[in-house]
């Protein structure tokens, strides 16, 4: 499978929460196939997570936000960083929009990440 290709199995799996089955009938593929390249690419993901993610070292100090407010300091001293989540609005089919139906009533993707607290 060309490399563009295994891409979008990759993307197509993460992004729209398909599922390895309906992956396989719209791209053609056996099941061990998407398995493979879907591992593929996520192992290639993986690769640059040490150029993306870099973890605070031991001499960081407390952030500013959390050091002058009396209410954060004394617990939340030691804190590095928090989670983030957001909706994004998404376009779904019809068949799947229940699953990404949020409480406000419109389809998006909740979307977490770990962050500091400057994001």
């Amino acid at each position: 499978m060309p490399a563009a290709k295994q891409l979008a199995v990759f993307l197509r799996v993460i992004a729209q929460a398909d599922s390895y089955r309906s992956v396989c009938e719209l791209f053609q593929h056996s099941l061990e196939t998407v398995s493979h390249n879907f591992r593929q690419v996520l192992e290639g993901v993986l690769t640059l997570k040490d150029d993306f993610v870099v973890p605070p070292d031991s001499t960081t100090l407390c952030h500013p936000y959390i050091r002058n407010n009396s209410h954060f300091y004394p617990y939340f001293k030691d804190i590095l960083g928090a989670i983030d989540g957001t909706h994004v609005p998404a376009i779904v089919p019809v068949h799947k929009q229940n699953r990404y139906r949020n409480r406000k009533d419109f389809i998006s993707q909740n979307i977490m990440t770990a962050v500091s607290f400057d994001r």
